[in-house]
């Protein structure tokens, strides 16, 4: 079975190579059974689509590698919203994991989700982290799903300090989600990269949008951080330049911490959301 997998990851790799128009259109069909319109896109999964064949490509690369993102953030002046890293390696091999403190975070520069959370290193199989951090080096990431902007990245593995509230728990990460340079959807992901991660799409003024087709309990007070204000600020001037961006920023014990940039969530593939939210958010003037 894993061979099967393997044969037809590599066949749609060069699809994708040959025209990532058509891997796009085929993706987009597995989804949602149904053909993508890019000559008069409508929907928010069909302009973010567009937006990701036609747009700038280079210009989006440098925001999108994990590293270099760093550098325009502090650019920007917002050099003490970035986590605190131990360390950027070229190789698996320079990292001494004997070395490293208690609890981190391994990321790949080149790819999304490409994450490794360590909470207890004493727990940590070496042998099988640093296989699967050789195994994604080697992965060109815009080869997966068509995503052009990945490309053109430098592999590396970066280290931060792990992230969590005083009281041991996940912090709740904020997804704003910009559209020319404005802040309009603030996406809470709360319990991530536990098997209860859930989601809610909120206004900015914190009602809720119903655009999440999953429902699910929580309190709006307690979820509703003081510093509302700044997070929309920094996602405001960080979105400028930008057609469409998703901000991703998070707050331990009260400060704001800086996550990525994301052009193109779920890789424009997304399902969590209803049809009625799909067409709403695809609508001038968020995305005319």
């Amino acid at each position: 079975m894993q061979v099967l997998f393997e044969a037809r990851r590599h066949v749609f790799a060069k699809i994708i190579k040959l025209s990532p128009i058509i891997a796009s259109k085929l993706l987009f069909f597995k989804i949602f059974k149904r053909r993508i319109n890019l000559d008069n896109p409508q929907t928010y999964n069909e302009k973010l689509m567009w937006l990701k064949l036609f747009e700038d490509i280079e210009f989006k690369v440098k925001f999108t590698d994990k590293v270099e993102v760093r550098k325009h953030m502090a650019s920007f002046g917002f050099g003490n919203l970035l986590i605190p890293v131990i360390g950027v390696f070229d190789r698996v091999e320079d990292i001494i994991f004997e070395q490293l403190p208690k609890k981190f975070v391994l990321k790949c520069s080149h790819g999304s989700g490409l994450n490794i959370i360590c909470t207890n290193k004493r727990e940590l199989d070496y042998k099988k982290t640093k296989h699967q951090l050789a195994k994604w080096m080697e992965t060109d990431y815009s080869l997966i799903n068509a995503e052009p902007h990945y490309s053109n990245i430098k592999p590396r593995i970066i280290i931060e300090h792990f992230l969590e509230q005083p009281n041991g728990k996940v912090p709740i990460d904020y997804h704003i989600h910009c559209f020319h340079g404005e802040p309009k959807i603030i996406e809470l992901v709360l319990n991530r990269f536990t098997s209860e991660e859930q989601s809610i799409m909120l206004t900015p003024d914190w009602q809720d949008t119903h655009y999440i087709k999953k429902k699910f309990a929580y309190d709006e007070t307690e979820s509703k951080p003081k510093q509302i204000d700044e997070l929309l600020a920094i996602a405001k001037r960080i979105s400028k330049p930008f057609t469409y961006v998703q901000v991703d920023l998070t707050i331990v014990d009260e400060k704001v911490y800086f996550s990525k940039l994301d052009f193109t969530p779920a890789a424009c593939l997304n399902e969590e959301i209803n049809e009625e939210a799909n067409s709403e958010l695809g609508q001038p003037p968020l995305l005319g």
